[in-house]
């Protein structure tokens, strides 16, 4: 599912049009078999976003989990937001050290064909984002064992 790319280095858009050059932790095949670099910037980037919001600091310890949450998602949307280029992997997983579940939502950016991790967090809501909205996202991807309402569309 995932590869090392220890030496590689990719350039990223960032959300300012500014080009960045970001080294290539590993390399994971998503769902629909795309890959999906996730950067040693975007891993800090996670790690910072994570201690910043305090309640989800218990995901620090989870963040191994990345590749099992873009190969085998419960629901992909596209963020509602950012429709063009930015897709949410969502995974139900058991949290140990919670002692239960919790639905993680992955950000993976699309820019220049390449897709990169952006961030991970904890969807307080137990719904995919933007589920009370009139507008629904647009689904990419649902596990065949799932339905759209145990997300709240």
């Amino acid at each position: 599912m995932s590869e090392s790319a220890s030496d590689e280095y990719i350039i990223v858009i960032d959300n300012a049009g500014r080009r960045k050059r970001q080294k290539v932790e590993y390399i994971v095949l998503d769902v629909r078999r795309e890959k999906v670099y996730v950067t040693a910037e975007g891993l800090k980037y996670t790690r910072d976003s994570l201690r910043a919001k305090g309640r989800q600091r218990f995901l620090l310890d989870e963040l191994e989990r990345i590749p099992n949450i873009l190969a085998h998602p419960d629901i992909v949307v596209w963020d509602y937001e950012y429709p063009d280029d930015t897709l949410i992997y969502y995974k139900r997983l058991y949290i140990k050290s919670k002692g239960a579940h919790y639905l993680i939502a992955a950000i993976v950016k699309i820019r220049q064909g390449k897709r990169f991790l952006y961030n991970v967090h904890v969807q307080e809501s137990g719904k995919v984002k933007g589920y009370h909205r009139d507008m629904l996202p647009e689904v990419w991807y649902i596990n065949p064992r799932r339905r759209p309402h145990h997300f709240g569309l």
